[in-house]
């Protein structure tokens, strides 16, 4: 037999299964004349015969002599697939529009309108393919269709409750298709397999959720699977926070919904933890941090009379060599390893890896310097060779979080205290000889919400974000942050990463999505009136643009831009802040504060959108024209040494050594006290700001507040 006539078996075998053999669940159940399924099955059967360029002329001879035939249906989704699978996707798309417009309501409508959905998705046409979705009833699909229609709802999904409400279904069906399955193993393989990608997709959408949204997406499920794994979430949260009659309700709740197993455990866990919470911890968490420029510079120490052996582990070769080094020299300076007359500066990093400060004038500290290369492995094996030195009674390092994690279970088994400079909360968790330090940006965010709350009086809230990893974590702090403080998030926009033109998304954001015929004239009429101002005097133009934009509906209504946020954050670049600054202008919005992150520290932001965002507020983790002291004294000494400028890595580096360094002038030379007394520092100055540090050894950080005023970032705290 050829290949071709093999080919045109298979194909007829594929379409027959497709048509009445394979039908689904909701298949018709009115009666077929004998002559019209002798008639459709003829057809099928001749399709092997046909010559190729007139294939499937019996199929729509069929229909043309049984238009109304309950398997008219049928053979036009056979003509579909044969037309897609000879590459005539153009016909295909005709056929299956044809079952929609010719036949709705008939058992085949749901198949045609999934097909139809795949391909507009595939053409990015995701408005259509939610319309032509939508409808779709599941039962009237085959168990693989309805698997691949759940699957197409998660990716259409537009919030993150309307995806976790497509997860957990699509979670139940390939449960239940798992355990239905007898016999292929092959295919309860797939399933496992398709069954563990849905896990992994709805623990990321949970970890990356704001807490409001978690409670959403409780009360979508309705105790039903996960609803177990969202309120476990939730109490990791409220154990880690603020109120602890909320932690306690949040830890009864998950140990109601805990499935049996992990989940169980990881609750009883929980409650654990939140039994054996000393007094003051939560209390401590509610204690604002003062601004860096209200702390005495008397609060930071003499250290001159500090002595003792610190170890060091960061990554000074591979990838991320410069952040090790920038982080290195940052510690050098807090070690005290340059008196203030040296020119004797090493060129080269890597080769002092050992060192003795060993001056009058300064603390006496060794330093004993390993570099991980970016390799968790060797990071490890680094504290593991440090901590089998008597004479280190501290480590500082690594940076990054996988590095950072194999260290921390290295020293919390061998019971040496490490400082990591990552900003992963997590590493300290369930581990008594571990701390962080690193500003993290949660901690960026919570000086924005806070300075928005008790200095610009605001309380309702927006947020425009790119739709990146960083972005979504970025709001949904910010999220968690404004309903703590009891405001209300009323703008939630996000936009594709590789976004140029923002005008769409800017206008979607204040309330042109929906708009009546007549609201549409009422706005080009004001456009209009716009326009005109801009041949008028200054003053004149103003007071015709102001009257222009309040012009209302056909019925009095307020019309867009409807701008009911008093902020609006935007945790993105400063390229594309510069693009969309503009935009807000452009579309009338002028009155909300912008607050922004620290990557809006770019000077080619200010000299191309100063004006348009004049006044907004960003927070950093370091600013190093800061004329506080502490910064003061840092930059000018890292200047001196290393002749260039200090980063936020050298900055945090240079804190956390700081700290060390204070435990060895009050003589807490052992790893116990030295432990003890990290874990006491409260109101710490340093140079990348204000610390605190908690119970369970995560540093509380306050970050520089800066305000945009003219072409400079301007400090106000």
């Amino acid at each position: 037999m050829s290949k071709r006539a093999d080919r045109a078996r298979v194909l007829v075998g594929f379409l027959l299964c497709a048509s009445i053999a394979c039908a689904g669940p909701g298949a018709s159940n009115r009666a077929v004349p004998d002559e019209q399924r002798i008639a459709f099955e003829d057809a099928l059967a001749k399709l092997e015969s046909e010559p190729a360029q007139s294939r499937g002329q019996g199929l729509e001879a069929f229909i043309a002599a049984y238009p109304t035939s309950p398997m008219a249906d049928d053979a036009a989704i056979a003509l579909a697939d044969l037309a897609f699978a000879t590459g005539r996707q153009e016909d295909g798309v005709l056929w299956l529009g044809r079952v929609l417009t010719r036949y709705p309501g008939s058992d085949r409508e749901p198949t045609a309108r999934l097909r139809l959905a795949e391909l507009e998705y595939g053409r990015d046409r995701r408005e259509a393919a939610r319309g032509l979705l939508d409808p779709v009833d599941l039962r009237r699909l085959s168990r693989e269709d309805a698997r691949t229609a759940l699957a197409l709802r998660v990716s259409l999904a537009q919030t993150p409750i309307e995806r976790m409400k497509h997860l957990a279904q699509l979670r139940s069906v390939l449960r239940e298709d798992i355990r239905a399955t007898r016999g292929d193993a092959r295919i309860v393989d797939a399933l496992e397999l398709e069954q563990r990608r849905v896990d992994h997709e709805i623990g990321m959408l949970v970890s990356s959720a704001a807490s409001p949204e978690l409670e959403a997406m409780l009360g979508a499920l309705d105790r039903r699977s996960p609803a177990g794994a969202i309120a476990l979430e939730l109490a990791r949260r409220a154990v880690a926070g603020r109120d602890v009659d909320a932690a306690t309700e949040a830890v009864e709740r998950a140990e109601k919904l805990a499935e049996e197993g992990e989940e169980r455990a990881l609750a009883r866990a929980l409650a654990s933890e939140l039994a054996s919470r000393p007094a003051g911890s939560f209390s401590d968490a509610m204690v604002p941090l003062a601004p860096l420029r209200d702390l005495s510079e008397s609060a930071r120490r003499d250290t001159r009379g500090a002595e003792g052996t610190i170890g060091v582990v960061l990554p000074l070769s591979g990838d991320f060599a410069d952040f090790g080094e920038a982080s290195l020299r940052g510690i050098l300076v807090a070690a005290g390893v340059f008196d203030a007359e040296s020119e004797d500066v090493a060129s080269d990093l890597r080769v002092r890896l050992e060192s003795r400060s060993g001056r009058d004038r300064g603390p006496n500290i060794r330093l004993v310097v390993r570099d991980s290369g970016g390799d968790p492995e060797r990071a490890a094996a680094a504290v593991r060779e440090l901590a089998s030195d008597e004479d280190v009674v501290a480590i500082l390092g690594p940076v990054f979080s996988d590095e950072a994690m194999a260290s921390a279970a290295v020293a919390e088994e061998l019971g040496i205290p490490l400082v990591t400079l990552s900003n992963r909360e997590d590493v300290t968790e369930g581990r008594k000889f571990v701390l962080r330090t690193r500003t993290t940006p949660a901690d960026e965010v919570d000086v924005l919400v806070n300075h928005a709350f008790e200095r610009l009086s605001a309380r309702r809230f927006g947020v425009l974000y790119p739709r990146t990893r960083y972005g979504r974590g970025m709001r949904k702090l910010y999220w968690d942050a404004v309903v703590a403080r009891g405001g209300k998030l009323v703008a939630l926009t996000s936009y594709a990463p590789e976004e140029t033109d923002f005008s769409n998304v800017i206008k979607e954001m204040v309330g042109y999505r929906f708009l009546s015929a007549g609201e549409r004239q009422a706005i080009a009429m004001r456009d209009r009136g716009v326009e005109a101002a801009r041949s008028l005097p200054p003053a004149q133009a103003a007071a015709a643009r102001r009257a222009a934009f309040e012009t209302t509906g056909p019925q009095g209504e307020s019309l867009p831009p409807i701008v009911d946020f008093d902020v609006l954050f935007i945790p993105d670049s400063a390229e594309a802040v510069a693009m969309i600054a503009p935009g807000l202008a452009l579309q009338g919005i002028r009155g909300p504060h912008l607050l922004g992150s620290s990557d809006w520290l770019d000077s080619d932001l200010l000299r191309g959108a100063d004006r348009h965002v004049s006044g907004a507020i960003v927070s950093t983790p370091f600013f190093a024209a800061s004329d506080v002291g502490v910064v003061r004294d840092f930059v000018e000494s890292y200047r001196r040494i290393f002749d260039t400028e200090p980063d936020a890595y050298a900055a945090q580096g240079y804190d956390a050594a700081g700290l060390v360094v204070q435990q060895l002038s009050d003589r807490r030379r052992d790893r116990r006290s030295m432990l003890e007394g990290l874990l006491s520092m409260r109101a710490f100055p340093g140079a990348s700001g204000s610390l605190s540090m908690r119970p369970d050894g995560n540093a509380r950080r306050r970050p520089f507040l800066l305000q945009v005023s003219g072409q400079r970032f301007v400090p106000l705290d």
